[in-house]
């Protein structure tokens, strides 16, 4: 006899790979992909200039040589060259480094990948809360206790939705992978793309931290959906959870634009762990702890979704403290 656990998987897993949404969501990754190789075909490259050596005046008047970053020569014959020139007048120093307009891969990729684990995180949640709010809303998550526990019916759940996100996303990270080993090696955008996803181990360990992004969030849905009485108190109860979400959206935007050092400590952060694990590098000490924290979390909100879904205490005590706020928000 199959368990029920897998019974409701397979249901929840049939019910929405059915639908076009998701075929045109499978689609989106590998056409998005097909887009980036053809643009990084189509650049141009970049013209190449002579290396030079050009001379200027600074703000307080002194002489400065700038070195164009391919001239033949190391550190200590340039400061030779520098000397020569001073020969024949005034001192002359070397000129700061400007930054470099080159892209990195790596932080393209990972702003990319911060994205794709985002949108299908959230459009995953959406699902699974409406999958939970079905049952309550048309009254048949009583009889589906009856012959079913509450953990079968918080993970069958779980997996049958987490098992079209990771459909999806598989496509999304396979055909990244197998275009990067296609794109030209050159500059831009739609190439430096390309060329940072060409790291398995990457994609991998981006695979990893979207199981566990999923673990959490979606226990936290299943509990939110099982506290709503219809679809409208779930959007309500919901709420909170998505600007949290948005919140961590931008704290990726703000590491790809250099604030990495300043948002570090999010990491600890269950919410903003997994992203902050893509977006940055850490020692292996602090992914651990911040892992760990995690799965603490994920355990809470698994105990918490199974309190809710059943009849018992805590799911009594949940909609206690829930539902006169859930009322008020709604009259608003």
């Amino acid at each position: 006899m199959t368990p029920p656990v897998w019974l409701i998987a397979g249901r929840e897993f049939r019910t929405y790979t059915a639908t076009v949404s998701f075929w045109v969501a499978l689609l989106v990754g590998p056409l998005c992909m097909v887009a980036a190789l053809l643009a990084a075909g189509a650049a141009p490259s970049a013209p190449t200039r002579a290396a030079s050596l050009t001379l200027s005046r600074g703000a307080d008047g002194v002489a400065e040589a700038r070195f164009s970053q391919d001239f033949p020569l190391a550190a200590a014959e340039r400061t030779k060259v520098l000397r020569i020139l001073e020969q024949g007048g005034a001192p002359i120093r070397l000129a700061p480094d400007r930054p470099s307009p080159r892209l990195d891969p790596s932080s393209v990729s990972r702003l990319v990948l911060v994205m794709m684990l985002w949108m299908t995180l959230t459009g995953s949640l959406g699902m699974l809360l409406q999958a939970v709010v079905r049952e309550r809303a048309n009254r048949a998550l009583e009889s589906l206790l009856a012959a079913a526990s509450p953990w079968d019916i918080v993970f069958g759940k779980m997996a049958g939705v987490g098992g079209v996100s990771l459909v999806i996303l598989v496509a999304w990270l396979g055909s990244s992978s197998i275009f990067a080993g296609l794109a030209p090696s050159a500059d831009g955008l739609a190439a430096s793309l390309l060329q940072g996803f060409g790291q398995p181990i990457q994609m991998a360990r981006a695979l990893g931290i979207y199981v566990l992004a999923f673990a959490f969030y979606g226990l936290v849905t299943v509990g939110v959906g099982a506290l709503a009485r219809d679809n409208a108190d779930a959007q309500n109860l919901a709420r909170p959870m998505f600007v949290i979400l948005l919140a961590v959206f931008f704290a990726a935007l703000a590491c790809a634009g250099g604030g990495a050092d300043g948002l570090a400590w999010l990491v600890y952060l269950p919410p903003f762990t997994p992203f902050m694990l893509l977006m940055q590098s850490y020692a292996a000490g602090v992914e651990i702890l911040a892992v760990a924290l995690l799965a603490i979390a994920t355990l809470g909100a698994g105990w918490l979704a199974c309190g809710a879904l059943s009849l018992n205490s805590i799911g009594s005590s949940l909609r206690w403290f829930v539902w006169p706020t859930l009322k008020s928000s709604s009259r608003r």
